[in-house]
């Protein structure tokens, strides 16, 4: 019995492997996952394919597990679509996409081992990383 437990627990942990942590919360910031939607502390994990929702007068800092950091202002919506961060294999992906609000962007050692692997995506385009910092207005 203990075995297949344990063999569960491997089958399914790399699916939901955790990309970020939420550092900083002001007033009302949501989280939607598969299709539940719901409220978040400091401290809450995130992964890939979540939704960040921050309403009115609201705000949200989170780190990556590269070091990446990600700021949202108020009644902001983005998704991490996909984060690999596995140097060892020399395997990145960070693509967000941001539909409306205001976000900071730091970016951690990604900036300087793949670059070329950020994807910033917006209403009207993509923002591609060749530095360490931006910031971004979507009305």
């Amino acid at each position: 019995m203990k075995t297949i437990f344990l063999f569960l627990i491997l089958l399914v942990s790399p699916i939901f492997a955790q990309v970020a942590m939420v550092k900083t919360i002001k007033n009302d910031v949501r989280i939607k996952r598969a299709y539940d939607i719901f409220p978040i502390k400091t401290g809450f994990l995130l992964n890939e394919d979540d939704v960040l929702i921050t309403g009115k007068d609201s705000s949200v800092g989170i780190i990556f597990t590269d070091g990446t950091r990600l700021s949202l202002g108020a009644k902001s919506h983005i998704v991490i679509e996909k984060y690999i961060y596995d140097p060892e294999k020399n395997n990145f992906a960070f693509d967000l996409n941001m539909t409306k609000g205001k976000a900071m962007f730091e970016s951690g050692k990604f900036g300087t081992m793949a670059p070329e692997k950020v994807k910033f995506k917006v209403p009207d385009g993509i923002i591609g990383i060749d530095g360490t910092k931006f910031y971004v207005d979507i009305k």
